[in-house]
């Protein structure tokens, strides 16, 4: 994929080189001229000239412009957000899920609210950062059942905290397991403690 957007390239730029550089009358009567016995009857008007001009720069556009798709679609352009751009993401998502009433997925090997939180980190890289569960509380707290997601970028790690507890108002019977829980997140800098 690079090669053929090396390839365009080149043409890209030869043929803005021949747009703006080559006088096309004169390549005109150094290498059709001498075929014709009164070339000066046969020399195409300047209207023809300048629409080969603009024609060689309009290629030359639509050549750089599938360079630099092909390019894209290597990769060569990939960037992953830097720490301050993934830090206030990550900030951003702990303030909208703060003070939430939300229920839970099923906690699996990502945790029970990372689908509530990975959509909210997404943006405009194909590197974009992702929830990672990092500690569980194995049994509820005091305080709430904590999980740490590590949400890493390309200079760092950020920390994001849920604590969620059973909301007071439950749709189901206080002997049952509770379905909707009141959330708290908070986000730090720097990786998760693991305890």
């Amino acid at each position: 994929m690079i090669g053929a957007a090396v390839f365009a390239g080149a043409f890209a730029v030869a043929f803005l080189a021949l747009a703006l550089f080559v006088d096309p009358r004169a390549l005109w009567w150094r290498f059709r001229a001498r075929h014709f016995e009164h070339p000066e009857a046969h020399e195409p008007s300047a209207a023809s000239f300048t629409g080969r001009r603009v024609l060689l720069g309009a290629l030359a556009v639509f050549l750089g412009w599938q360079a630099v798709g092909m390019l894209r679609l290597a990769g060569v352009f990939e960037t992953e957000p830097e720490h301050a751009e993934v830090l206030e993401r990550v900030r951003s998502v702990a303030r909208s899920v703060d003070g939430t009433t939300r229920s839970p997925l099923p906690a699996g090997d990502d945790g029970s609210w990372s689908t509530y939180l990975d959509p909210q980190l997404r943006g405009p890289e194909k590197n974009d950062p992702t929830a990672v569960l990092a500690w569980r509380s194995g049994a509820p707290e005091p305080d709430g059942n904590v999980e740490r997601y590590d949400v890493s970028g390309a200079e760092g790690t950020v920390c994001l905290t849920v604590t969620a507890t059973p909301a007071a108002e439950q749709p189901v019977p206080a002997y049952m397991t509770p379905i909707w829980f009141d959330l708290r997140a908070e986000a730090a800098d720097g990786a998760c403690a693991r305890w």
